[in-house]
């Protein structure tokens, strides 16, 4: 094309542009090769390039591309403002989107109901839904998208209140809004008022089945999700990872390995087996109900492995008290983070497993991890129980845990140091002993209370 000279053929150009950009194999950097060597591009071929960075999740770069069109006097369209807001939506650039709206303002497009409805999501997705309701007010026009947007901000910052009033004005309520409102309702723990409506709905999407069952399994009706979800297969629905990962959870809770076990043929069946959320999720199904061989086959067998795959399994063999496997697969793994390390910490404590818990908590420390409230409560529990027994663990073991929960902020803090300095002075421990009076005045006179008795 260089050497015929098609490249000065806008048209020809435009499609060799689009034709790159939708193919993913090809990568960007080749799409934006062809773009810069087209003369004076014009908006569509712009357009192009600037979705095709958002396609391939490069927001700023869209950006980019419309700072190259304003440089070269190129005039944008109302097919040019939605890329830059969902750009911005994208990067939660709720200053870049306002700079938008004003080039929108000035251009003349603030009457199309496109552009006003990708600005009432940029807003709604950046948390602004005072902004979003502006624009929503202000607008000319309004279709079913501009509806569902408003009521979507709503639904993010959950405001309940807000979102009724929209969903009850909607001049026509389809599925979208619906499952928006049960979502809603599911947060804020309206299970009451999700499940009506959902038996109100006149028609119903895999979506309106999933968010009640997640619903259920948030609210901890957990039996109910089940029977629901049981309803749902009854139907036709055809199951997808999230509504399989709420029953999955459902039957962790109540330990109903057999309905397990027949939602797991049901996702291979489906052929999502191999999804790595719900291979963590039926590890630790298995686990719970204590079928711990299971777990352990799934997850030698699986390709992909994360985080939670190994926290789940190293919790399943502290939960059926395999504690040597455990501690195995623990000193095998990659990467460690506050939950696995917390699982071998809390279970060794559990289980009477003192020593073992002081020495894994010193191990944490010189690795440069530090500790959460539950690894604290833990450890400080087996320091009190070993001292009480009469066993001495030496006084460096509580200058670790007391320096550990100088730096924790958490609702335990004042307890937590209440526990650590009686023992430590029952050591008569010197260092400690003058530290006291500023642990009292960081505490403000005790969290406690002014008779907070130490000893």
């Amino acid at each position: 094309m260089i050497l015929s000279g098609l490249f000065k053929d806008s048209f020809a150009a435009s499609r060799l542009l689009k034709f790159s950009t939708e193919l993913p194999f090809i990568h960007t950097n080749q799409s934006y090769q062809i773009f810069s060597l087209i003369e004076n591009p014009n908006g569509f071929i712009c357009n192009t390039m600037m979705k095709g960075y958002m396609q391939r999740n490069s927001p700023c770069k869209a950006i980019w591309v419309y700072k190259l069109m304003l440089e070269s006097n190129v005039a944008a369209d109302n097919y040019t403002y939605p890329i830059l807001f969902q750009s911005c939506s994208v990067r939660l650039a709720e200053l870049d989107g306002k700079c938008i709206q004003d080039h929108v303002l000035k251009m003349g497009f603030d009457s199309d109901v496109y552009i006003q409805n990708t600005l009432i999501n940029m807003y709604s997705v950046c948390g602004n839904v005072g902004d979003a309701r502006k624009v929503f007010d202000d607008s000319s026009v309004l279709d079913l998208v501009s509806w569902n947007s408003m009521l979507a901000g709503y639904v993010l910052v959950g405001n309940v209140e807000e979102a009724k009033d929209v969903y009850d004005r909607m001049p026509e309520r389809n599925v979208i809004a619906s499952n928006s409102m049960i979502v809603l309702f599911s947060k804020k723990g309206n299970v009451e008022e999700a499940c009506k409506l959902f038996n109100e709905m006149k028609q119903k999407d895999l979506v309106s089945w999933s968010a009640l069952i997640s619903c259920y399994e948030q609210n901890e009706m957990y039996g109910e999700a089940l029977i629901l979800f049981k309803e749902m297969n009854a139907s036709g629905i055809m199951v997808d990872e999230v509504v399989v990962l709420s029953v999955l959870s459902a039957c962790s809770r109540l330990l109903v390995v057999m309905t397990g076990k027949l939602v797991h043929g049901l996702v291979v069946k489906v052929g999502i087996e191999t999804y790595v959320n719900l291979q963590n999720a039926l590890i630790h199904m298995y686990s719970s109900c204590e079928e711990v061989g299971t777990a352990q086959k799934l997850f030698s067998e699986s390709c992909w492995l994360d985080q939670i795959s190994w926290n789940s399994m190293i919790s399943g063999y502290v939960k059926c008290g395999e504690f040597e496997k455990a501690r195995a697969l623990f000193d095998s793994m990659p990467d460690k983070d506050n939950v696995s390390w917390s699982a071998m910490i809390s279970g060794y404590a559990q289980q009477d497993k003192f020593t073992e818990t002081l020495v894994l908590f010193q191990d944490m420390q010189i690795e440069g991890t530090k500790p959460d409230e539950t690894i604290l409560v833990s450890v400080i529990s087996a320091w009190v129980i070993w001292d009480y027994l009469g066993v001495d663990c030496g006084v460096g073991i509580g200058v670790t845990i007391y320096d550990s929960v100088r730096d924790f902020h958490g609702i335990w803090h004042g307890f937590l140091y209440w526990l650590i300095i009686s023992v430590l002075f029952l050591h008569f421990l010197t260092y400690t002993a003058f530290t006291t009076n500023e642990v009292i005045e960081t505490m403000g006179a005790g969290e406690f209370g002014d008779d907070m008795v130490l000893i």
